[in-house]
């Protein structure tokens, strides 16, 4: 498992949010591991996520909002009782999202979509997505305290989208 500590240092010393998010795509590698990493920001008017960062840029693309959609359990788990969703195969997450055939069509299954909370309110999500199984409710829970680390760069993110 990789420290906490590590997080923090990771977006202490970074340039930037690309910078940051690099540096922690790289912990996050390491620790609970992933084939698909994405960073997205809550839009400050609510009106849906900004995908920030990818690993597959390709796939998926750091263009464009996408709707929230805020009925079902994602929702709930994730910005109301702002605790981790767990998805263990692509036929836990089918009904939450609608990408769903394109994340299987990617090798990938379990999800892990982690809330990064400020005060009271998710700020945004960590989002890694591997194999089937790949994690389990203690890789949601460690994973969870490491993304934390990451408030920095999602509040001055959303500063950005502000101005924008």
């Amino acid at each position: 498992m990789i420290d906490h500590s590590e997080f923090v240092q990771a977006v202490t010393h970074s340039a930037g949010l690309q910078d940051g998010a690099s540096n922690v795509a790289s912990l996050f590698s390491r620790y609970p591991g992933y084939k698909l990493f994405t960073l997205t920001t809550v839009h400050p008017d609510g009106c849906g996520v900004v995908r920030l960062y990818s690993s597959a840029q390709g796939a998926y693309s750091t263009a464009g909002t996408k709707p929230i959609e805020k009925e079902g359990g994602w929702y709930e788990q994730v910005f109301v009782r702002q605790k981790p969703f767990l998805g263990y195969t692509i036929e836990d997450v089918r009904h939450y999202f609608p990408d769903h055939e394109k994340i299987a069509a990617m090798g990938l299954g379990a999800t892990l979509n982690l809330p990064v909370v400020v005060s009271g309110e998710v700020v945004g999500t960590v989002n890694l997505l591997d194999r089937d199984h790949a994690y389990t409710e203690q890789t949601a829970e460690n994973a969870f305290l490491c993304a934390q680390a990451l408030a920095p760069l999602f509040l001055k993110a959303r500063e950005k989208l502000v101005v924008v």
